[in-house]
């Protein structure tokens, strides 16, 4: 198996553990969300995290960072639509940088950077907007 084939792997074995630290994480950093969105804004975060992953998995596995960009694109919108800027999904994304480098060993985060780093790639003009 490749690195990327292993790391989908391990993401989506631990599709729960990987959602909730990121969730938790952003909720820690910024406790304005929960009285911003609520609780139920904090059960949305925690799906849309699982979804993050779970598109992000089957870039990593392929090598594919174009898949993962385009998933990122879409989402951006929808979230824009419903009032979360755009900044909040670029650190969702780099917490969950952080959180697979903790996880995954160092080829495979290597793999899985790759991605997350091309979806931060086209945020990054969108969030200093």
């Amino acid at each position: 198996m490749t690195p990327g084939e292993r790391a989908a792997t391990v993401m989506l074995d631990r599709l729960g553990e990987i959602a909730r630290a990121v969730t938790e994480a952003m909720y820690r950093e910024n406790p304005g969300l929960l009285a911003r969105y609520g609780e139920r804004g904090r059960a949305k975060c925690l799906q849309d995290m699982r979804y993050n992953v779970e598109h992000l998995a089957p870039a990593v596995e392929l090598n594919d960072p174009p898949c993962f960009v385009r998933y990122i694109a879409w989402c951006d919108e929808l979230l824009r639509s419903r009032g979360v800027p755009t900044r909040d999904l670029a650190r969702s994304l780099e917490l969950t940088e952080d959180e697979l480098r903790a996880r995954l060993a160092p080829d495979e985060a290597a793999a899985a950077v790759v991605c997350l780093r091309a979806g931060l790639a086209i945020l990054r003009p969108r969030a200093a907007a």
